[in-house]
């Protein structure tokens, strides 16, 4: 199976019934910051290496348009520069990327005549530089530092397989296919989201 990129390459996956959704922080440390973070984000780098078992990484990243207009940009040194140039400070570069284009990033604004498209940029990874792109996820919503004004997402293109670390609560894999993601549904059962279990074995376990 393989994926090409474009502005609709997600459209497939959200539309697949083959999603896995894990808990990050199932709210064991309320109220301890670090360890919310810290427990989150160890499990966001062990989720990603089960679904990609591969050292052939692609990301998937996308750009906050006007950096210096988000909240808290004097503080997190966003006031100048792209959004991808402070992702290079970070140490992930996109200059020579797989390819680049301009969309959509979440699924229900394709019919939204008033959503921002994105310039995303899909980019070869090194697990270093994967593990970077999940801090700064997690981070996005604890307001942790350093991050850049971005969000990504990793993909297997040739298993069809797709990794999303939305934020410091949760993670979604989703794959083209069933086959995919069997074994990280047994693997990884007590971590799997609570009020969606259901859902989950209907698919798997059918």
């Amino acid at each position: 199976m393989s994926l090409s990129f474009g502005p609709n390459w997600q459209r497939d996956f959200w539309a697949s019934p083959y999603r896995l959704r894990f808990e990050l922080d199932d709210g064991e440390y309320s109220g301890r910051y670090v360890t919310k973070f810290t427990r989150s984000y160890d499990r966001a780098r062990k989720l990603a290496r089960i679904a990609l078992p591969s050292d052939s990484i692609v990301g998937v990243i996308a750009a906050f348009s006007e950096p210096s207009r988000e909240m808290n940009a004097k503080r997190l040194g966003w006031t100048t520069g792209t959004a991808f140039e402070h992702l290079t400070e970070l140490g992930v570069s996109t200059k020579a990327p797989l390819a680049e284009w301009v969309g959509c990033w979440w699924p229900n604004e394709e019919d939204d005549p008033e959503a921002e498209p994105w310039t995303q940029r899909a980019v070869s990874l090194t697990w270093e530089q994967a593990d970077i792109l999940l801090w700064n996820q997690i981070a996005q919503d604890l307001g942790v530092a350093p991050r850049a004004p971005v969000f990504a997402k990793f993909v297997d293109l040739e298993r069809g397989v797709c990794v999303n670390a939305y934020d410091d609560r949760g993670m979604d894999v989703t794959s083209l296919t069933r086959e995919p993601l069997e074994e990280q549904y047994s693997q990884c059962g007590a971590w799997l989201l609570e009020k969606d279990r259901s859902r989950m074995a209907m698919v798997f376990e059918s």
